[in-house]
């Protein structure tokens, strides 16, 4: 049984998007049940392999109800799968989870104590039952095991990738602007990620202010904001007191992001914490050079491929704005390393650490 509610979020939904469909096939032996929410399941439906089951469960990911129900149609000795931390409490059984991060433990201020209340409930069941958590960085499963004192004989590291459309549609940007069919570069920096506090808009946002007079860019910000829990309040002001340079986008259609990000001049992820930071490998395999903060997993995703700078401190943002905004030779540098780096990830090899992870557990005898 497959927990797939949260299909359509920002990264648990590009990582079941992906896998999804490569995964299933070499599940069939097992008849694979996917469970989502009754809004998304005909497109979630659609985008899997026919004959895939696909089930409605419509409780709300996280939340109160969450930490109660019971998977419809769960047995006692079926596998679940969710790909994130709030597996079912109600029911014992096996599990399979994958952990994207414990931000509610490593920085409950900026998610809620709540959050880190329930997180503890859900660790201590992953603790007992899980026969495999799959971490999408080693800095997550560093986490895991430190906070959740999971033991390391049951962690994998599955890296997520970027889609072929990142690299594709960045080669035909740079293509365009080899022949001056594409005019100038686009002068604009983009900045992708939900308006949460731990994505530190607000930080980048006053950096930017200070150095706006010295540099011609714009900022565009594809932020969602609309619809979430514990929104950045100040960096949500802070884009709409600068409209004449700093575009403020709820959400993109995949299509026109990848153009965004592909025509920009360099992204920015200046996280405070992320247990991958998907944005920045999806810049870099576009050819976009990629600022990001010295935190979480960026370094370990984006390696010696990035330009850093302490997402702590506003001055050392401004720094490396102007910088990256000055210096050619360094955007085409790293524009060209990105893509090599971001080549080292693959979703195919992320499906296949993962069908070998369920197909363990699925064989292992009850305990």
């Amino acid at each position: 049984m497959i927990d797939a509610r949260l299909a359509g979020h920002s990264g648990i939904g590009t990582y079941l998007a992906a896998l999804l469909p490569r995964v299933l096939p070499s599940l069939h032996a097992w008849q694979p049940r996917v469970l989502t929410g009754s809004a998304q399941r005909l497109a979630l439906g659609a985008a899997l392999p026919t004959g895939t089951r696909v089930d409605v469960w419509d409780v709300a990911p996280l939340s109160a109800r969450d930490l109660v129900a019971v998977p419809p149609g769960l047995a006692r000795d079926d596998v679940v799968w969710t790909p994130h931390f709030n597996v079912p409490l109600a029911r014992p059984g096996p599990l399979v989870v994958t952990l994207h991060d414990l931000l509610p433990l490593t920085a409950p201020a900026l998610t809620g104590r709540l959050r880190a209340t329930a997180l503890r409930a859900w660790l201590a069941a992953i603790r007992r039952r899980a026969r495999a958590v799959l971490c999408i960085s080693q800095f997550t499963r560093a986490e895991a095991m430190r906070l959740a004192h999971l033991p390391a004989g049951r962690t994998t590291v599955t890296h997520l990738a970027a889609d072929d459309a990142w690299f594709h549609r960045g080669a035909e940007v740079a293509a365009a602007r080899a022949t001056a069919a594409g005019g100038a570069p686009t002068r604009t920096i983009v900045c992708v990620g939900l308006m949460k506090p731990h994505k530190n808009h607000a930080r980048l946002l006053r950096a930017f202010a200070r150095v706006r007079e010295r540099i011609p860019h714009r900022l565009v910000l594809v932020a969602r904001w609309r619809a979430l829990r514990h929104i950045d309040d100040e960096a949500l002001a802070l884009a709409r007191a600068m409209p004449e340079r700093v575009e403020l986008v709820e959400s993109l259609p995949f299509a026109e992001l990848v153009t965004c990000v592909a025509q920009a001049e360099f992204a920015v992820q200046p996280s405070l914490h992320e247990g991958f930071g998907l944005p920045a490998l999806e810049a870099m395999a576009a050819g976009v050079p990629v600022l990001a903060g010295h935190a979480g997993a960026l370094p370990e995703v984006c390696g010696d491929a990035a330009l850093y700078c302490n997402p702590e401190s506003e001055r050392d943002i401004e720094r490396a704005l102007l910088l990256l905004a000055a210096d050619a030779g360094l955007r085409r540098r790293l524009a060209s390393e990105g893509r090599k780096r971001a080549r080292t990830f693959s979703w195919d090899a992320c499906a296949r650490l993962t069908v070998q992870a369920l197909a363990d557990a699925l064989a292992a005898p009850p305990r």
